[in-house]
């Protein structure tokens, strides 16, 4: 018995980047070849987004924040980084999801951190006020 043929050809990525973008910035070249590397699934996961979030940024179609995905991307995949009150020098894409944990009174580090992105942090991206 023959194993079922998989029905789609596979992605190029980097097609679809320039067909979005005409001649696209380098994160978003950055972010095509984590998926081609890997899968964009993998990608996403990776970056802790959807993958039609990183679908409709690679054809340059994502409505929503694309600077918070793109500060994501140089974080994971370029090595942007972020100088943390708190930890230290991380990764932007780590930043970004730091800022968005909730707080938890059962570790000091995770209240420092929530009570520092919240106090004028000059990466902070939050909105809505201290939420």
């Amino acid at each position: 018995m023959n194993p079922r043929p998989n029905p789609r050809p596979p992605t190029d990525f980097h097609a679809r980047a320039r067909a979005g973008w005409g001649t696209p910035p380098d994160w978003i070249m950055a972010l095509a070849d984590a998926c081609a590397r890997t899968t964009q699934t993998a990608a996403a996961r990776q970056l802790g987004v959807s993958g039609s979030m990183l679908s409709q940024a690679l054809a340059k179609r994502y409505p929503g924040d694309m600077a918070a995905l793109e500060q994501r991307v140089r974080g994971a995949f370029l090595g942007s980084t972020a100088d943390c009150p708190v930890l230290g020098e991380i990764g932007m894409d780590r930043c970004l999801t730091e800022q968005k944990t909730p707080f938890s009174a059962a570790s000091s580090v995770r209240g420092r951190l929530y009570r520092a992105c919240r106090a004028g942090c000059p990466h902070a991206r939050l909105t809505g006020g201290a939420s």
